[in-house]
């Protein structure tokens, strides 16, 4: 019993270090020049010799580390609630020191992901450690097979970036919210902890670095992990952080849980309560991102724009 409250006191505080980047982040990305989703390598290099980015993006690693740890220990019924609640604190956070504002709709949605999120936890039944079996080993030979699987978070990611900019370009046009860019480095954290996922079944199963090496993992790690970093960067600078986070912890998490059937041949609960549970989870996940408005509001502009008018009247 202690050995797993231990476990789950640093999964905690993994998480909150995680999430602490994510401020850190958005400091760095209020100290940058206007960035652009066409200038991927633009944006790389603003971040990797931005310091505060660094610093953040130590922390970050570092809690992601603590995390694949603690996780592997506790279940995924005491893991999806402690992502809940953390996301609750980032959420009060922001809201209550960096003065974000919530919509009773955005509210709504977060509250239905929190609820998401512990379902999917609760539908947890007995999980044994996956290995490099014949499924897994199948999959990395079969390169179609881990393109179905990476395209899509890919191709969301694109899509993200480029509309984001087209938007934010035109002089009546609205800005996208956070959820689409959620969305979008949501699909490529949660592929690129899939990565990690299949790094640690290979080393454990092998005990070779070189066979870790010689698997598709760590590039795809890599490659997600990038195009993730460097999204959330661009969303941070336009977007509110609380709208961002959750977003793309629920995105990712669902995510890593649907590629995970197909990379190492996770099953879907097969009894009824747990898999209505789950079902349920993910249906009010969706409701959830549904409900999200697709633009920022121009509420914040109006102020000057009203000042501005009244200037020109006194001239």
């Amino acid at each position: 019993m202690g050995h797993d409250l231990g476990y789950a006191a640093l999964a905690l505080i993994a998480t909150t270090v995680y999430y602490v980047a994510f401020l850190i982040f958005r400091i760095s990305a209020r100290r940058m020049e206007p960035l652009r989703g066409g200038r991927p390598l633009r944006v790389g290099w603003l971040m990797m010799t931005d310091p505060v980015w660094l610093v953040g993006g130590l922390l970050l690693f570092l809690g992601l580390g603590y995390e694949v740890v603690a996780f592997s220990a506790v279940s995924l019924a005491v893991a999806q609630p402690i992502f809940a609640v953390s996301l609750v604190f980032l959420v009060a956070f922001a809201v209550r020191f960096l003065g974000e504002r919530l919509s009773a709709r955005e509210w709504a949605s977060v509250a239905l992901f929190v609820l998401a999120t512990v379902l999917i936890g609760l539908s947890a039944t007995s999980e044994g450690k996956l290995r490099a079996d014949a499924t897994l080993t199948g999959t990395l030979t079969e390169p179609w097979t881990m393109a179905a699987v990476c395209a899509p978070a890919v191709v969301v990611a694109a899509l993200v970036w480029l509309v984001g900019d087209r938007r934010a370009g035109g002089r009546h046009a609205r800005k996208l919210a956070g959820v689409a860019y959620g969305i979008g480095a949501g699909a490529c954290a949660g592929l690129a902890e899939a990565g990690i996922r299949g790094i640690s079944i290979v080393y454990e199963d092998t005990g070779s670095i070189r066979a870790v090496m010689e698997s598709a993992y760590p590039y795809l790690t890599f490659v997600l992990a990038a195009l993730a970093l460097a999204q959330l960067q661009v969303a941070l600078q336009r977007c509110r952080v609380a709208i961002v986070a959750v977003v793309l912890t629920v995105i990712g998490r669902t995510y890593l849980l649907v590629s995970s059937t197909v990379l190492f041949d996770e099953q879907w609960p097969r009894d009824t309560v747990p898999f209505a549970l789950r079902t349920g989870g993910f249906v009010l996940a969706l409701v959830a991102l549904v409900s999200f408005p697709r633009y920022e509001r121009p509420a914040r502009a109006a102020p000057e724009a009203a000042a501005g008018k009244g200037v020109r009247a006194r001239s």
